[in-house]
């Protein structure tokens, strides 16, 4: 069996038996040399040899090796006047940072004046002085300290140094880094076999040892030393970005822009790089050194702190050229990690000497930077303030909960920090919907103009930073730090989404929750099949609406609320119209007004008075106090368990009755256009089949009749002169909807799994007080995830449960999960095996994280059937 291995970047070959035995530091420098990449050469001895290096003679090896490193660099090892110095790495199969490099090995008394003429007598004595202390250290365990101990004794100068290394010699011992130069080097190997080798642990795989030449940057002005990555790794662009520094032994400092480097050495450099970016179909870390004008690579490695942008965009470029395929390349990426792609990252060079909040929840991802507000009335006054004048405009709304009248002000916000409630509470909603950011941090003291934590305090017009990432906890910067702000039309995550949707099948599509037409607009573009939740009460939050709306809302009669509906369903048409329109050809589903009423009345004394004023605009004469009294009587003690969704439709038809008829004209104005669309009308939080019944084909009851969907249909059909193609479903939200699925599928075309509600009403928990006491449940672990974000086994059981019983009636009943749970991955091979449903709706920027979920659940199916 052969016992060494040469590489010499000449383009040697080697079997994948070889590559097992080297280890992967070894591993590397084979890879590099078959390509012909000029890396500096050396050689490994084989590691089964390894366990003998200890006690048998390996100086035949040595010397055997040692001739083509002393060929290929031009230096000869021991030679007093020209000495060639070495390095030893112990290579591992195993990734772990314990297995050293002993560097400059053949340097001794008897070599140093040679080697000072190369590099200085102070850089010399310096040189040899590491190599004591890295034996001291990495073989026999000395502490660091004590050689720091030791330099800090004597003077920087020649003598100083030479001194301190030959103390530390004394500590470590002679016998221990022998003068003669090949004594020195067997002595190391052995040590190092000796201390790395363990014959219990490694006696099947036990690791090699890695013998090559060392190149200097520091012989003159034709000598340099730098690194790059093979391009550059936050954008992904196709260019090296890197340093290098004249005549230097390491990269120590702030270098010249790699790109200025001399052409016959810049244009090598590119080739080597593209060369091993295609070869680990990756961005790579390549360190070299020129010596005396001769290029040499000394490694390349992984590069963790890569971009996700930066890793797409090289992907597709080796996608391109061919050199991956499709599948592999969507196999690469997991989905969380596209929210960096979607959403602003904060610039960690920017950070320095800025205090720091850590913990809470990501509501939503991203970044923000901005100046708090603690009052959704006064952010609109210092926005409108600060357009005026041309000053930043981007602030952050802080509140322990969101409600409907501070939409307005998240809108128009970068983002919202409160204290009270969890993902899938109002606030984090919002904004996941509108793409800002949102953390949740339960421990924030919250005033009127202020927050306080830990010692810390923020007041009206500071600017904070929230940095809220996908997968790690939170953080509050108390100060204005820089972002990295992404461009979608560049970064490649369009190109990525085409890809993608290549292995999305029509059994299971992601749909978006879009409200408005700017969220249509941008769901289509991240590749939504369609809206799977459009709701409606959403489209009343506007500052320009929401006023009209509590007209409605707080009217004392049938006909003040008709006259105040009529005034508000040319706007829903309008919002109707221009949802079918962008979506088209996909469809769309609308959920008829679910929110409490009282969710939209005014809470503070300054919307009140904004209410009041906008009904004297109108030129009524409004009773304070009789207002007051109705906004009383409205509030609810439980209101996520009471007047809502379709029971307000059960006290007040003529609301749904509007809503429906917006929908229907909407329909048929676009059908006239040519553009044919299929509305899906979703009635919320049906109990029983006796609601669906109830709004679906209307009822008659002591001499009144009261309109269903279907008469409401018939009327604007006739109206219009057209007819339009359309469903009638529900949205699965409590525990005796799921349970009577069988019988609700007789009136509902469709179900649509509102997991945040179903989760709420299974469990108990209210989803807008979960972090009060979480924390306590994850610390013992008696809930393995938050059932918010990872459906909970009892909710998985309802769905099933409701899927198989909603079929058996209704065989072609469409089924979709529209809760925030569509957006995590880990939800999604429960979707399409087992529950088997048609399609998950999440917000527009969880669209391209929930597709690439699919298409890799598809692909995994795929491949396990072959």
């Amino acid at each position: 069996m052969k016992k060494i291995y040469v590489f010499q970047g000449k383009g040697e070959k080697y079997s994948e038996d070889v590559f097992e035995r080297v280890g992967r530091r070894g591993r590397r420098m084979l890879e590099l040399t078959e390509m012909q990449i000029p890396v500096v050469p050396g050689f490994i001895i084989d590691s089964p040899f390894t366990p003998y290096l200890i006690t048998d003679d390996f100086t035949s090896l040595l010397k055997e090796g040692l001739k083509y490193i002393e060929e290929g660099i031009g230096r000869k090892f021991a030679d007093p006047t020209n000495p060639l110095l070495l390095k030893v790495v112990v290579s591992s199969n195993l990734s772990l940072p314990l297995y050293p490099t002993v560097f400059n090995i053949g340097l001794s008394p008897l070599t140093i004046e040679g080697f000072s003429k190369l590099i200085g007598e102070k850089s010399a004595w310096f040189e040899y002085g590491y190599l004591i202390r890295t034996i001291g250290t990495k073989i026999f365990d000395l502490e660091h300290e004590r050689f720091d101990d030791i330099i800090a004794k004597y003077e920087d100068t020649p003598e100083g140094i030479k001194q301190a290394a030959l103390e530390m010699l004394e500590l470590v011992g002679k016998e221990n880094v022998p003068d003669d130069p090949y004594q020195q080097l067997v002595h190391v190997i052995r040590s190092l076999a000796k201390r790395y080798y363990d014959p219990e642990m490694d006696r099947e795989d036990p690791p090699a040892m890695l013998i090559q030449g060392m190149v200097f940057g520091n012989l003159g002005e034709d000598s340099a030393v730098g690194m790059y990555y093979t391009r550059d790794i936050i954008t992904g662009e196709d260019r090296l970005q890197g340093s290098y520094l004249l005549n230097r032994y390491t990269l120590d400092k702030e270098g010249i822009d790699i790109n200025e480097l001399d052409e016959k050495y810049l244009t090598e450099l590119k080739r080597i790089g593209k060369a091993i970016e295609r070869k680990f179909k990756e961005i790579r870390e390549i360190k070299f050194i020129i010596e005396k004008k001769k290029l040499w690579i000394i490694n390349q490695t992984e590069v963790d702190k890569k971009s996700t942008q930066a890793h797409i965009r090289t992907l597709l470029d080796l996608l391109k050229d061919n050199i991956i395929t499709e599948d592999w390349l969507i196999e690469q990426i997991p989905p969380g990690q596209l929210a960096t792609l979607l959403h602003s990252v904060v610039d960690e060079k920017s950070l320095q000497g800025i205090p720091a909040i850590k913990g809470g929840l990501t509501g939503a991802p991203g970044a923000a930077v901005g100046r708090v507000y603690f009052d959704a009335d006064r952010l609109m006054e210092a926005h409108r303030e600060a357009k005026l004048k041309g000053e930043d405009t981007n602030l952050i709304l802080c509140v322990p909960a969101s409600f409907a009248e501070d939409v307005k002000a998240i809108e128009v916000g970068v983002g919202v920090l409160s204290s009270e409630g969890g993902y899938s509470s109002h606030a984090p909603v919002v904004a996941r919907s509108l793409g800002k950011v949102s953390i949740v941090h339960p421990d924030l003291k919250i005033g009127e103009n202020y927050f306080e934590y830990n010692g810390y305090r923020v007041n009206e017009g500071d600017y904070i930073t929230l940095d809220a990432p996908v997968y790690k906890e939170p953080t509050i910067y108390l100060g204005k730090a820089k972002l990295i702000t992404p461009d979608i039309q560049t970064n490649g995550l369009l190109d990525f989404i085409n890809i993608v949707k290549k292995f999305i099948n029509d059994d299971f599509v992601v749909r978006a929750n879009a409200d408005l037409g700017r969220d249509a607009r941008v769901a289509k573009m991240m590749g939504a099949y369609g809206i799977g939740l459009c709701r409606t009460e959403h489209m009343f939050f506007d500052e320009e609406r929401i006023n009209k709306f509590r007209e409605m809302i707080l009217s004392k009669s049938y006909e003040e609320r008709k006259r105040c509906l009529e005034e508000l369903k040319p706007l829903q048409r309008n919002d109707f119209y221009e949802l079918f329109k962008t979506m088209a050809p996909y469809p769309v589903t609308i959920r008829l007004l679910d929110a409490p009423l009282h969710e939209f009345l005014p809470r503070n004394e300054d919307t009140f008075r904004e209410y009041i004023e906008y009904l004297k605009q109108k030129g009524q004469h409004p009773d304070e106090k009789e207002i007051k009294d109705r906004i009383e009587r409205l509030h609810e003690f439980n209101p996520m368990l009471g007047h809502r969704g379709c029971r307000v439709a059960i006290t007040y038809p003529e609301i749904y009755e509007t809503q429906v008829r917006a929908i229907f004209e909407a329909a048929a104005r676009l059908k006239k256009e040519g553009i044919e669309v299929e509305p899906e009308i979703m009635i919320p939080i049906v109990m029983n089949t006796s609601e669906l019944k109830f709004i679906k084909n209307g009822k008659q009851i002591e001499g009144a009749y009261i309109k269903g969907i279907r008469d409401i249909a018939e009327e604007v059909f006739k109206q219009e002169g057209v007819r339009i193609k359309y469903k009638v479903g529900t949205m699965i939200e409590l525990p005796a909807a799921a349970l009577q699925s069988h019988e609700i599928a007789q009136y509902a075309e469709f179900f649509s799994y509102g997991t945040n509600d179903l989760t709420q009403t299974t469990y108990g928990l209210s989803r807008d007080d979960i972090n009060s006491f979480f924390p306590a449940y994850t610390l013992y672990d008696l809930l393995p995830a938050n059932p918010f974000q990872v459906l909970g086994e009892p909710v998985k059981e309802l769905i099933l449960l409701s899927a198989e019983r909603g079929r058996l009636t209704r065989p072609n009943l469409k089924l979709g999960l529209c809760g925030e749970h569509g957006a995590d991955p880990s939800n999604i091979a429960f979707c399409i095996d087992e529950a088997k449903l048609d399609y998950v709706s999440v917000s527009p920027y969880g669209i391209p994280i929930a597709l690439l979920a699919v298409a890799q659940h598809n692909l995994k199916k795929l491949k396990n059937k072959k």
